[in-house]
């Protein structure tokens, strides 16, 4: 299970700007909500004028602000690789949501050093929803500190897990609860680390998509890990290489349990709907 701790105590950013900056990308975001056009990238993922306009005035900011701070982008800001700390930018985690009209989807702007997430905001503004965590301190929503589910209970119907959109495709799931899938990977970790579900699996999991919603998690009492149950491969994602297995995360209280009751289903493979 992932989990770390923050050493150098030194600010090297300041989490109000980044919080304001996120807001400001969310707004720009609302202007194109529910009147825009999807279309897919060369990897089959899909983009809108939105993603296109928000991470590039991510960029142009946190260049000015932070101009020693490598950046790296999901649709193609990749500025100093080699750089101590990166910004690693997803404009809109849950873009088929964004274009489909619903509201779960948000900005993330994740810091790093050198595979590590250290920090991060992660805002949903049709929600007013803003996760954050600093380089110390808990984790919060909203400005209040949130934690994972406490181990106070047996997994009953009325829990919740959340999945990527093909979970019942890839998993035979005997979960007695609830699976919902927002289509999100970001607001999966955070709505997770508030203690909203218990836990959480996403595929084809790329850096950008976890860079700030991984310490928010882990701030908040979770951890994440590979649903083998190996640590999640970041050297590797901070290279643009989506993580191979489906990432398993949530309240370290009911992963094993949950784990238990997820079974593997033999079927084509096919790019996630998450």
């Amino acid at each position: 299970m992932l989990s770390f701790y923050i050493m150098n105590t030194s600010p090297v950013f300041d989490l109000n700007t980044v919080i304001d900056l996120a807001r400001e990308a969310g707004e720009i975001a609302l202007g194109y909500f529910r009147h825009t056009t999807v279309t897919m990238k060369a990897d089959h993922t899909p983009v809108t004028e939105a993603d296109k306009a928000i991470e590039q005035f991510l960029s142009s900011k946190l260049r000015q602000r932070y101009p020693e701070f490598g950046i790296l982008g999901e649709e193609g800001a990749d500025l100093d690789e080699n750089a101590a700390y990166r910004w690693v930018l997803d404009p809109i985690d849950g873009t088929n949501a964004f274009a489909a009209g619903l509201p779960v989807w948000g900005v993330s702007i994740g810091l790093i050093r050198g595979s590590e997430p250290l920090a991060g905001v992660f805002y949903l503004p049709a929600v007013n929803d803003c996760f954050a965590v600093d380089l110390e301190g808990p984790a919060t929503l909203n400005g209040r500190p949130i934690h994972v589910a406490p181990a106070e209970h047996p997994i009953t119907a009325e829990d919740i897990i959340l999945g990527s959109a093909d979970a019942h495709l890839r998993w035979d799931i005997r979960f007695p609860g609830k699976v919902r899938a927002f289509g999100s990977c970001a607001a999966h970790f955070c709505y997770v680390a508030a203690g909203s579900a218990l836990a959480g699996l996403n595929t084809f999991t790329a850096i950008w998509d976890i860079a700030a919603a991984l310490p928010i998690l882990v701030r908040a009492g979770g951890s994440a890990e590979l649903l083998s149950g190996k640590p999640l491969p970041l050297e590797a994602a901070a290279r643009g290489v989506k993580i191979p297995e489906p990432v398993f995360f949530g309240s370290p209280h009911y992963l094993d349990a949950i784990r238990s009751q997820l079974h593997p289903k033999t079927f084509a493979k096919r790019q996630s709907l998450a």
